[in-house]
């Protein structure tokens, strides 16, 4: 065996050590400067990111492109569509209502944490870049451990940091750790912050490995939905071509992603007509925006779907429409059932808001995002009341899904308090 094969798992974790230490170091001089002006140069970074002829932006959809599982005009569409739906002025606005009795003299005063571990999750980049700059604003150096899926995003947030201001750029590391690679995992996990995205057995795994004194930061599994109300029949074409951009941007991998919409007190004729100009509008947008290429387990699990779709439909339960990027399934019930994803959407008939609490209660706590079309304007607000009980943390409408606001309370969580410590003197 040779000495190198030997020593790499070791050498990744002296890595992990070495950067901690210089985080370390540099946080000092993060700390010293004022919050207001920490926030100031990380919102000098997001706008270079968000302007409309950000080279960083065009830089990331070039390499995520090449590397990620989408098709590149799928990728530059996302990130356009998202990153410039992020307003740097939001940013601000929110960080100094957050923090506003630390902004001016009081009682209670920020503790940054000496360094803080920041593991991506997923393959879509805007949540690694708002994860990696919002400790900064508290004065919290980051390492960030890249993705797999995602190898390009982390260094290029360091040279736009860096661009912008040097002596910050020395408060954010990336390093790619092999989930294999125990020592240099087990050296990242001893953070005394970490900020961790994935599904929920990966947060249950990591949450078990912290200790009570460390601050676990958790973002699990998440997905969105969509509700078309009776209201809604009038304006298909629309309606669907938004829904089909909500559906077909990131393949509807992410937690915005709608996985079923549900066909609030729509007549039965109207939920055919609907679903089928769901379809014709995936359809087109498949032509600009084609489907990336999907994983042999995800190709089986939509085979077997479509297949159980199409022997519902043949028995006059339903209606399946489909292409080779898109699935679009007209159920006959709103019964939980798999959800496929790469552009597979189930449209589900609801008779009632009673109804509607009863389909999505199995998911609570689960629910990230809802666009709602189509409801009354007398309803609407009790059909939000009652969704708000499930988790769901924001209310948007059919086109704007996957473009939340930077200041969006992911999770319910405040943006910023989350990742932060602080002290009271009385």
């Amino acid at each position: 065996m040779s000495g190198l094969e030997i020593e790499w798992p070791d050498a990744m974790a002296e890595r992990v050590r070495a950067a901690r230490s210089r985080l370390v170091q540099a946080g000092q001089a993060l700390r010293a400067r004022p919050l207001e002006d920490r926030l100031q140069a990380v919102a000098r970074v997001v706008e270079s990111w968000t302007r409309p002829d950000s080279p960083w932006r065009r830089e990331l959809a070039e390499g995520f492109g090449q590397v990620g599982p989408f098709h590149p005009t799928t990728v530059a569409d996302g990130l356009d569509a998202a990153l410039r739906a992020w307003d740097p002025d939001r940013l601000v606005s929110c960080a100094r209502r957050e923090l506003s009795d630390v902004l001016t003299p009081g009682s209670r005063t920020l503790a940054p944490y000496d360094w803080t571990a920041v593991l991506a999750g997923g393959s879509i980049p805007m949540p690694t870049l708002l994860s990696s700059l919002l400790p900064l604003v508290l004065g919290s150096p980051v390492l960030l451990r890249e993705t797999s899926k995602d190898p390009v995003t982390g260094g290029l947030l360091a040279r736009s940091i860096a661009e912008h201001d040097r002596e910050l750029a020395r408060s954010f590391e990336s390093l790619a750790i092999p989930t294999e690679d125990a020592a240099a995992f087990d050296s990242l996990l001893e953070a005394p912050c970490v900020v961790a995205t994935g599904s929920d057995e990966t947060m249950r795994s990591l949450a078990a490995r912290l200790d009570g004194r460390q601050r676990f930061v958790a973002y699990g599994h998440r997905f969105s939905i969509g509700i078309a109300g009776s209201e809604a029949p009038g304006r298909v074409e629309g309606i669907s071509e938004g829904f089909a951009l909500d559906i077909a941007r990131w393949d509807q991998s992410g937690c915005l992603s709608p996985v079923v919409i549900y066909l609030l007190g729509v007549e039965p004729s109207a939920q055919a007509a609907f679903a089928g100009g769901l379809a014709r509008a995936l359809e087109r947008l498949g032509e600009r925006m084609p489907r990336g290429p999907a994983a042999s387990a995800e190709r089986a699990v939509q085979a077997t779907e479509r297949s159980e779709a199409r022997m519902r439909a043949a028995s006059g339960s339903g209606l399946l429409f489909e292409g080779d990027d898109y699935t679009v399934v007209l159920e006959s019930d709103a019964r939980p059932r798999p959800a496929p994803l790469q552009r597979f959407v189930r449209v589900m008939p609801i008779t009632s808001i009673q109804d509607l609490d009863r389909a999505v209660a199995p998911f609570s706590g689960h629910l990230a995002t809802v666009a709602v079309e189509g409801v009354s304007p007398q309803d609407e607000p009790s059909l939000r009341r009652r969704l708000s009980r499930f988790g769901v943390s924001r209310f948007t409408s059919a086109g704007r899904m996957q473009t939340p606001p930077i200041d969006w309370p992911r999770d319910g969580l405040p943006l910023l308090s989350p990742m932060a410590r602080f002290v009271l003197s009385d």
